[in-house]
């Protein structure tokens, strides 16, 4: 009867052993999948900029690379690179690209975010409440510059 326990008590403290062992190697697992993750995801994005895209009352007036608004050195270069479908709206200098109509302007740059990612940000508009400027810098494709009283929206697609 006493052997009988000792070697239930056996198998038991074996089992457990066992049990922890596979839920060691499925923590293992879980965290080298996350890992891994995100260090693609981080891969991934790292190397694409995306491109600005900006809209007026709902038609695009301009897409072009990011890294051509940051590296254009003139105007001709920029406008080169660039799909510009409403012109007269348009000048470019350093590194911004002005949007200027009969309601007002904004100023949209390149620049970069806290964490170093390739963006926009909307530097000066005359609207009346500038929540445009507000806004501050985005880099991503679910962020966008939005101002309302000039009907105008940049973005960063992807």
């Amino acid at each position: 009867m006493a052997a009988d326990k000792a070697e239930k008590s056996l198998r038991t403290e074996h089992s457990d052993k066992e049990k922890r062992k596979n839920d060691m190697v499925l923590v293992i697992f879980v965290l080298l999948f996350c890992l891994v993750s995100f260090s693609a995801e981080k891969l991934l994005l790292s190397g694409e900029s995306g491109e600005a895209v900006i809209t007026l009352d709902g038609e695009e007036i301009l897409r072009c690379p990011l890294r051509l608004i940051r590296d254009a050195e003139t105007e001709e270069e920029l406008r080169a690179g660039a799909e510009v479908y409403e012109d007269g709206l348009l000048s470019f200098s350093e590194e911004r690209v002005e949007v200027r109509t009969s309601i007002g302007y904004n100023i949209i740059e390149y620049a970069e975010s806290g964490d170093g990612k390739e963006g926009l940000r909307c530097s000066s508009a005359d609207c009346p409440d500038l929540v445009c400027v507000d806004q501050g810098v985005i880099s991503s494709s679910t962020e966008a510059i939005v101002c309302l009283p000039h009907r105008l929206i940049a973005r960063i697609e992807q």
